[in-house]
């Protein structure tokens, strides 16, 4: 069944959560004074700049403009619509909303929680397969080749697909799961002709687990002869590979602990690196790093150390990694394990010193731009070309340039390491400086430009009206006052402000002291909710709110009044130029007009 709320079931939710602790959930947070600061989750923020306010039950990052109360961070992190936002935090805080319709009503689809809910059931499935007897030992046996232990293989949930395509489908048509939602998340195939099949077979089940605890997603390992031997759910409503980790549910702690996150290309990687206690370790899902991958763990992390193969593949993805996390201003080091090993066989290979090895060379790992100026040097001994010459050494100064942009590297070290690019390719080093500089400045100047917003150009009478928002916002006890002068929203004609005015007037005309909060409950929009938390913030920032508010109102009528004299006047001039002498008269009659607009009840002008 699908479930409904109101206002009442909202106010019952922001009482019973508390907002640090559900964005703790994502961003290491850190007290200043009364409120709590952190990295902002909704940018590339490298300069603490998120607002979290316990008192007020706010957040708002004073960078990008993101804020709201508890329910839009939700909305905005989880990219959930606003009545999923509310279901997500009612079944957190155990507010239990009331249910409508019937299994088969037209408004019963299958949200977020509902799609986790049907991956969390697959997972329960997978497991009970893998500890069948028989149809789950091929993969028990492959787990102990491993040398997985079982509680890493339980903690983690490590499931099989057995032999055969409609194990799940099955298994889903007795339990009464929707195989249409099942197949949404990748789990079953639509068959052309009708029906679904399996989509994962004889295969070592990952549950990918997001920082929440939420099965977003499955990762197979083929334990037959299948030439694709991981493959990964598509994409979902649930899962985004592009921004998601795995281990990361359980390295989460340790990370935001040390402030350090190792990153490993594998399952079992990760897996065996948190069995032998290295608990700060997460894996990618079999992609490259992104800038969201970054942005992740740039809420938890300021150190990354990527732990790669040595091989050519491998120092490709190293290379693209750095910069990916260059863009973060996130301090960056390398290790490259001995030729042939994973960090799995480099743990078992050192046994009960497997924790030790690894922690010593994640000691000595190479910083970035050590790791970058190495590859520099291999690549110029190997280039055939003066214009390949040319080619890796500009491409090594873009990336210098990308990190003083983005103030990623000191002057000194920045002068330092143009100096040595200088002596490498015998040129002066003046001339590395001036490239440098000059992509520098080219790469500010574009982001400032991308980064201008938009203002809404607000007229005299708009001005005070949002002045009037303003007050509210702060004061709403005010609001009688407000009324007497503005009696209806219509009044208010910029749109965006006669939105915000009647998210207030529903609020206050219920009682005089609502809070912020509250208000922005009701708002769905996250957009509308930025521009509410910045009108109250102006607000506050002004004070005198009886006074502010009396000039706002005094300024309103006044325009009222030049308006109408305005109206007037026009209509003089209308009516001197049809009745020349008359046009008193005719005035007059416009004027009756206006208030009578049944034209059968007009005189009749005889010339």
């Amino acid at each position: 069944m699908s479930t409904f709320f109101d206002d009442s079931h909202i106010r019952q939710i922001l009482q019973a959560v508390n907002i640090t602790e559900v964005v703790g959930n994502y961003v290491a947070l850190k007290r200043r004074g009364k409120e709590m600061l952190g990295l902002c989750p909704f940018h590339s923020d490298t300069r603490p700049s998120f607002n979290v306010s316990e008192s007020k039950q706010i957040f708002k990052c004073f960078a990008c403009g993101a804020g709201g109360d508890v329910i839009k961070f939700i909305m905005l992190r989880e990219q959930m619509s606003f009545p999923e936002a509310v279901r997500f935090l009612a079944e957190r805080a155990g507010v239990k909303l009331p249910e409508r319709g019937t299994k088969n009503s037209p408004d019963n689809t299958a949200d977020r929680n509902e799609l986790e809910k049907l991956n969390r059931w697959a997972a329960r499935f997978y497991r009970s397969q893998y500890d069948k007897d028989e149809i789950g030992r091929i993969a028990r046996d492959y787990v102990n080749d491993r040398q997985i232990s079982e509680e890493a293989a339980r903690r983690f949930g490590l499931g099989w697909s057995p032999q055969g395509w409609d194990n799940l489908t099955k298994a889903a048509q007795e339990a009464g799961k929707p195989l249409e939602e099942l197949a949404r998340l990748g789990l079953l195939i639509k068959k052309d002709q009708g029906g679904f099949y399996d989509r994962f077979r004889q295969r070592l089940m990952f549950p990918v687990i997001d920082a929440l605890g939420r099965v977003i997603a499955f990762g197979g390992r083929t334990l037959a002869d299948d030439p694709a031997k991981y493959i990964n759910s598509p994409e979902s409503p649930l899962f985004n590979k592009s921004r998601t980790l795995y281990g990361l549910h359980a390295a989460k702690d340790s990370i935001i602990k040390e402030r350090t996150a190792i990153i490993v290309e594998g399952y079992t990687d990760c897996l065996m690196a948190h069995q032998y206690e290295l608990t700060n370790v997460v894996a990618t899902l079999g992609t490259a790093l992104t800038r969201e991958h970054a942005q992740v763990l740039s809420r938890y992390a300021d150190r990354i150390i990527l732990v790669f193969d040595s091989d050519v593949a491998g120092q490709k993805a190293a290379d693209r990694a750095i910069e990916v996390f260059f863009s973060q201003q996130m301090e960056v080091k390398l290790v490259t394990l001995p030729a042939g090993l994973d960090p799995c066989d480099f743990l078992k290979q050192h046994g009960e010193d497997g924790k030790k090895a690894f922690e010593d060379i994640i000691s000595n790992a190479t910083e970035a731009m050590e790791y970058k100026w190495q590859m520099l040097q291999n690549t110029l001994e190997q280039a055939g070309s003066v214009k390949e010459h040319r080619r890796a050494a500009d491409e090594y100064l873009r990336m210098i340039a990308e990190m003083a942009a983005q103030e990623n590297i000191d002057g000194i070290s920045r002068g330092l390491v143009l100096n040595r690019v200088a002596k490498l390719l015998d040129i002066p080093s003046s001339e590395v400086h001036q490239r440098v500089n000059r992509q520098r400045r080219w790469q500010r100047k574009t982001a400032n430009g991308a980064q201008q917003g938009q203002q809404i150009a607000l007229d005299g009478v708009a001005k005070s009206h949002q002045e009037v928002l303003e007050v509210l916002l702060n004061r709403p006890d005010l609001f009688e006052e407000v009324r007497r002068a503005i009696p209806d929203v219509e009044d208010i004609t910029e749109p965006v402000l006669q939105q915000i005015a009647r998210r207030i007037w529903v609020c206050l005309e219920k009682s005089d002291n609502v809070p912020l909060a509250e208000i922005l409950a009701g708002c769905e929009s996250p957009q509308l909710c930025e521009k509410i938390l910045n009108l109250a913030e102006l607000g506050e920032i002004r004070g005198n709110y009886e006074e502010t508010l009396r000039g706002a109102l005094e300024n309103i009528e006044r325009i009222r009044r030049q308006r109408a004299k305005q109206e007037l006047r026009v209509v003089f001039d209308k009516a001197e130029r049809q009745y020349g002498k008359d046009a008193h008269n005719a005035m007059m009659l416009e004027i009756q007009a206006k208030h009578e607009p049944d034209v059968r009840r007009r005189p009749t002008i005889i010339k």
